[in-house]
């Protein structure tokens, strides 16, 4: 809750809220790195660090990635591209959707957006997509070898990192539109807003869980080497193609609700159901990582 802003500043239960011109201060029984929003501007953030709220990372290895992401921009500047061609036919393809789960619209090949893979590889037992694989003959090269596999390894995390960002944002936009025609039809009567609640939902989880997983790239890499970094990784390669069915699923029922699949436009009782199965399916996964993973 808040509190008069003049007592904030040497107080270790009271934070100053982040957000832009917002003079609320936020008060907590237990000050640690936990999630917040502010009750007047909406802003969400960590209370320990006043960043964008980062489990599982902690506060000071997302302060440290922040910086080096703001330090190697340059570096990165050529995955910012918005397309890619498919890895069948080169047809050149623009990513305008949160999912990675890519179909070319020319000769209909599935494809992972990240790693131009066949997508029905992503759906074996290790999503190797997210795994960086170290070189472990590095140490006995030369210092220039071993700069260049740092940079690799660097931009393997940072392309997933930013892409996850960038997924969130083509996500909201998905939410706003089922926003809207959960509105539209209910002002028809169409049905009640609890008739198209799950569509709501699902929109609304998955940007939850996207946003954990986006902050398990940092975390995976200030990793050390060893059997619990193999661990979380196979949780996170399960989060992460959990997070992905659930995409497809959503931007597929929201084409349905555009008209654009065809039929009625609504979903049939068997896809809700498959919706809502795969909505618990993905919460399960990132609860299961951070609660392994996530110390505070």
């Amino acid at each position: 809750f808040s509190v008069d802003q003049s007592s904030y500043s040497s107080h270790f239960q009271l934070q100053l809220c982040p957000g832009a011109d917002c003079p609320i201060v936020i008060k907590v029984q237990e000050p640690r790195a936990r999630r917040v929003q502010c009750s007047r501007c909406s802003e969400v953030f960590c209370f320990k660090c006043r960043q964008m709220y980062h489990a599982p990372t902690d506060c000071a290895t997302i302060r440290k990635w922040l910086t080096k992401c703001a330090d190697d921009s340059e570096t990165a500047n050529y995955i910012s591209a918005h397309t890619k061609d498919c890895p069948k036919c080169n047809i050149c393809i623009e990513k305008n959707g949160g999912c990675n789960h890519m179909q070319c619209s020319k000769c209909k090949h599935d494809f992972c957006w990240m790693c131009l893979g066949d997508w029905k590889t992503h759906g074996s037992e290790y999503y190797e997509c997210s795994r960086y694989k170290e070189n472990p003959d590095i140490v006995n090269q030369s210092q220039q070898a071993q700069a260049r596999e740092a940079l690799k390894k660097y931009l393997f995390y940072f392309e997933r990192w930013e892409n996850h960002n960038k997924s969130l944002q083509l996500e909201a936009q998905t939410y706003h539109r089922i926003q809207e025609k959960i509105q539209e039809r209910v002002m028809n009567n169409l049905g009640t807003w609890i008739d198209w609640q799950y569509l709501h939902n699902a929109a609304k989880l998955l940007a939850k869980c996207r946003y954990t997983l986006q902050y398990t790239y940092p975390y995976a890499y200030y990793m050390e080497s060893g059997p619990r970094k193999k661990l979380f990784e196979y949780q996170q390669a399960q989060l992460e193609a959990e997070i992905e069915n659930l995409s497809w699923k959503v931007e597929r029922a929201d084409s349905y609700e555009r008209g654009v699949v065809g039929g009625e436009g609504e979903l049939s009782a068997s896809d809700r159901g498959d919706l809502e199965n795969q909505m618990h399916i993905a919460e399960q996964k990132r609860r299961t990582l951070l609660k392994d993973f996530h110390d505070t």
